[in-house]
Formats: C-alpha cells, sequence, structure tokens
C-alpha cells in the first residue's frame, strides 16, 4: 500500500510507481501536479471560443485528454512530460471547440456583410475605406463594427490552430520518437506543403500571417501598421487562411 506524500516522492519516481501499480490515487498527483497546462493552453486559444462557449467546458475536456495522456505516456522515451502532454491537450482542445460548431450564422451574415461593404466602398472612393466609413456606411457605431470583426476572426484563428497544430504535432512526435517509421516521410512531406504554401501567399497576407501569429500583435494594431481598416486586415488574414487549408488539404487528400 502506498502512502508516502507527494512532498516525499520524486517526479521520477512517481511516474515510476503509477505505471508499476497503476495506483488512480497516485494518478491523482500527477493530474494535480499538471493541471496548470490544461488551464494554460484554455486561455492561450480563448479567442477561439470565448465568445460562444464556457472555458470551464474546454478546461475539462483538457483535463480529460490530461488523464489519457498520462495513461500512454511512455517515460522510457527520456521525453519532458510537459513537452508531450502539451501537444497531446492542445490537439484535444482544438478538435473538441470545432466539433460544438459555436459560430453562428449570424457572425458568418455579418462578416459578410463587412466585406461587402467595403468592396463597394472600395470601388467608389477608388481607396481603401476606414473602418468609420465602412461603420457609417452601414449605420452603426464602430463598437458594434469592431465587435463583429472580432467574432468572425475567431472562426479564422480555430482553423489556423487545426492546420498547424496537425502538422506540429505530427512534427514533434518525429522528435520524440513517438510516430511509427512508416508516417515519418509524410510528415516531412506535409510540413514542406505548408511552408511552400506560405511562401506562395502575397506579400501583405504574408506579413499579417507573420504579425499575427509569430509576433502576436492584435488585429487593431496591424490594420494601423499596415494603413488599412480592421475589416480588411481580417479578410487578408482570412484569404491567407483559406489558400493554406486548400493546398494541405489537396495535399492529404491525394494521399488517400
Amino acid at each position: 500500500m502506498i502512502c508516502m506524500k507527494e512532498t516525499q516522492i520524486s517526479e521520477d519516481k512517481l511516474w515510476e510507481q503509477y505505471i508499476a501499480t497503476k495506483d488512480i490515487r497516485i494518478r491523482n498527483q500527477i493530474i494535480e501536479r499538471y493541471s496548470y497546462l490544461v488551464k494554460i493552453i484554455a486561455l492561450k486559444i480563448r479567442g477561439v471560443y470565448q465568445q460562444y462557449g464556457d472555458v470551464d467546458d474546454v478546461v475539462n475536456e483538457g483535463i480529460i485528454a490530461l488523464i489519457d495522456v498520462i495513461d500512454k505516456f511512455d517515460l522510457s522515451k527520456n521525453v519532458k512530460f510537459e513537452t508531450y502532454a502539451t501537444i497531446r491537450i492542445k490537439g484535444a482542445i482544438i478538435d473538441y471547440v470545432r466539433k460544438q460548431d459555436w459560430t453562428p450564422r449570424k457572425v458568418k451574415n455579418d462578416a459578410k456583410i463587412l466585406h461587402e461593404a467595403e468592396r463597394e466602398l472600395n470601388a467608389k472612393l477608388g481607396r481603401t475605406p476606414s473602418d468609420k466609413e465602412i461603420s457609417e456606411h452601414l449605420h452603426m457605431n464602430i463598437e458594434e463594427y469592431n465587435q463583429i470583426v472580432r467574432n468572425s476572426l475567431g472562426t479564422s484563428i480555430l482553423s489556423f490552430e487545426e492546420l498547424i497544430g496537425e502538422v506540429n504535432l505530427r512534427e514533434k512526435e518525429i522528435k520524440y520518437e513517438y510516430e511509427l517509421p512508416e508516417d515519418l516521410y509524410e510528415t516531412k512531406e506535409l510540413n514542406y506543403v505548408l511552408k511552400e504554401s506560405i511562401n506562395k501567399l502575397n506579400d501583405k497576407e504574408k506579413l499579417i500571417i507573420s504579425l499575427y501569429y509569430k509576433e502576436e500583435l492584435k488585429l487593431k494594431d496591424i490594420s494601423k501598421i499596415l494603413d488599412i481598416s480592421n475589416s480588411r486586415a481580417s479578410q487578408i488574414h482570412s484569404m491567407a487562411l483559406e489558400k493554406l487549408g486548400k493546398s494541405v488539404k489537396a495535399y492529404i487528400q491525394d494521399k488517400k
């Protein structure tokens, strides 16, 4: 019977004892120790679901994934558990959010109205309209306009998270030897396809992707840097992700 306190057991010893006994009490200690990973991941991608879903539901799903990861973790691989768990938990959360289909029809319709208004004003003015001009054209205040832009952007963020998440997951599993040898070539090829697809984007699309995901700038800051409206920045962002998605999906389809 194991009755040692958590503070008295080293991390490796804790894992060794759980692998040997599968004692639920030890597993609960491991869950408690690493539950912070779930909260960090859930908060990091909250922009994807915060308009429609409950963060507590997402965290609960992450905990379920954590339990599954603990049961499948192979200590002999000499890989940090945090690294492997983060990859798996993030993938599980993204998959859960995607399956909920939280994006209301109204969000999609509002985004379409914004893009159409911008095209009309662009043709009329002979230049890219400002956020203020678009909102006035649609007879709405700037706060309402910005909210529509934020809502529509959330759907694109999820698409990108899914896209790069699959590639990164497979790439890291190669590095940490969690993938079967016969899958190595396909994964490297998929990663190459994604990189090549990014290179084929036009300069403005590549810049927005880089500023948003690498530099982690907000959309409103990017629009100021490029001297374009929030709606236009969101539209370019969405078009870039659509191109990347088509390239990767075409590759995957060809492999089936």
